[in-house]
């Protein structure tokens, strides 16, 4: 990660005003911003979680919106990031079932992580999130633009068939499999401020307030 890229990415980024599709405004709106229970700077460095804190904050508002049933965590990293989900999930009152990689899911799993550092074991961990997955799948992975693996990585899975709708939120790349759905790739600020906003809103044509 470098403070170009992410002004790079922050030029190119929406917000939920910015965004014309009904299911992710929906999505975007209450997983990234609507008010609710955020991890604190305090929170993190007490739990030692072992993943930046731009990702473990959004992966816990997420889980917060979500609240899913079957959860499914795989890659080297997998014990940091199950660790990191159950604190949310206690926070929270959410009953997080994990399932293990060596079986199939039945049904398809609710929810997804990727806990991987490099594009072939991203990949390979991304086919079998597909082969468990169903429709309301949501895939999430950590530090898209961490270092040149891992854009490679989600590039990849931009491109993969089964990625029908992708969200870049910079620390955090979100994919859903809805088989209804459009191809559509969205670049999504995961938080607001609003000096920056109306400042990203001018360049976007939608102004101020819009």
């Amino acid at each position: 990660m470098s403070t170009l890229s992410y002004i790079q990415f922050l030029w190119k980024s929406l917000d939920d005003h910015g965004i014309h599709s009904p299911f992710m405004f929906r999505f975007v709106s209450k997983a990234f911003y609507a008010k609710g229970p955020r991890l604190s700077k305090k929170e993190y460095r007490s739990q030692n979680m072992q993943i930046g804190y731009p990702a473990a904050e959004l992966l816990y508002r997420v889980v917060n919106y979500l609240r899913p049933a079957k959860s499914f965590v795989i890659g080297e990293n997998a014990d940091k990031v199950i660790e990191m989900l159950r604190y949310a999930g206690e926070e929270n009152k959410i009953k997080l079932w994990f399932f293990s990689p060596l079986a199939p899911i039945p049904g398809g799993t609710d929810f997804a992580v990727i806990a991987d550092n490099e594009k072939e074991a991203v990949m390979a961990s991304f086919e079998k999130i597909v082969s468990n997955s169903n429709n309301d799948t949501v895939c999430l992975l950590p530090n898209i633009h961490a270092n040149a693996a891992m854009e490679a990585a989600w590039d990849s899975i931009l491109s993969h068939p089964k990625a029908t709708v992708t969200v870049d939120a910079y620390h955090l790349g979100i994919i859903f499999f809805r088989r209804e759905q459009v191809h559509q790739h969205f670049i999504v600020r995961p938080s607001k401020s609003f000096f920056r906003d109306a400042l990203l809103g001018l360049k976007n044509g939608y102004g101020l307030l819009g």
